[in-house]
Formats: structure tokens, C-alpha cells, sequence
């Protein structure tokens, strides 16, 4: 949870391009709602704006011993990677021990063809 701010800013960051001027104060909202979920032992909402294009953060139904959570993209793109390596590496920095999951949807099993490694646009963190 120490983190979670961090973390938030930089999707918040990454959608500036996506946001509406109109709602210049919904991520510190959406902020403060997902920290007060995350204290109370909640599913957060995360960050999931319906732009077409924007990032979002998802925080799955899951194990609830530990906090899981992925980034995904409509799309197919080379943003998912990078978030994901900048959130893993501010978590090695912090001392916080996890791993980091390509194509992992909880929704079936990762997608590619038949002896072609998994394909698709999203990245878990999963602390251990």
C-alpha cells in the first residue's frame, strides 16, 4: 500500500494525453478512494477510465493474502512493457519482493498459437 501512490500517478501520468480537461481533479479522487479500499482490506477499483485509448490498472478478484494486480490496454503496445518494468523496478528499489507476469488474465489461459509463446497487451504484478 506504501506504494500505491506512486504507482497511480504514474498510470495517471501515462493517460494525461486521454484525459478530459473537464475532470482535472477525478485521479486524486479515484486516488484517495483506492487507498482507503487497500486500508480497509477492500478491492480497489484501480484505474479504469473508459478512453479508448488510455491505460488502465486492475485490480483483480483474487487471492486476498496479497495484493495482485495488472495494466492493460485495448491495444497491442509497447506501454504495458513499460509501465510494467517501471513499477517493478520502483518495487525492487523499495525492498518490496513480487513478480512480474506476462499475459496472465485471470479470464483463461494466455493466448498464442500452438508453439508460439502467449501473445497480448497486459502485464500483473504479483507481490510473493
Amino acid at each position: 500500500m506504501r506504494v500505491y501512490p506512486d504507482i497511480h500517478r504514474k498510470v495517471v501520468e501515462m493517460n494525461r494525453p486521454f484525459v478530459k480537461e473537464s475532470d482535472p481533479l477525478l485521479p486524486e479522487v479515484l486516488l484517495d478512494e483506492n487507498l482507503r479500499d487497500l486500508k480497509g482490506d477492500r478491492k480497489p477499483a484501480g484505474y479504469n477510465r473508459q478512453d479508448p485509448f488510455g491505460l488502465r490498472l486492475i485490480f483483480p478478484l483474487a487471492d486476498e493474502r496479497r495484493a495482485e494486480f495488472y495494466f492493460t490496454k485495448p491495444a497491442r503496445c509497447q506501454e504495458v512493457v513499460q509501465i510494467t518494468e517501471q513499477v517493478s523496478a520502483m518495487l525492487r528499489r523499495r525492498g518490496i519482493r513480487h513478480t512480474v507476469e506476462y499475459d496472465r488474465l485471470s479470464l483463461g489461459p494466455p493466448r498464442g498459437l500452438p508453439g508460439i509463446g502467449p501473445m497480448g497487451p497486459t502485464a500483473g504484478v504479483l507481490p510473493r
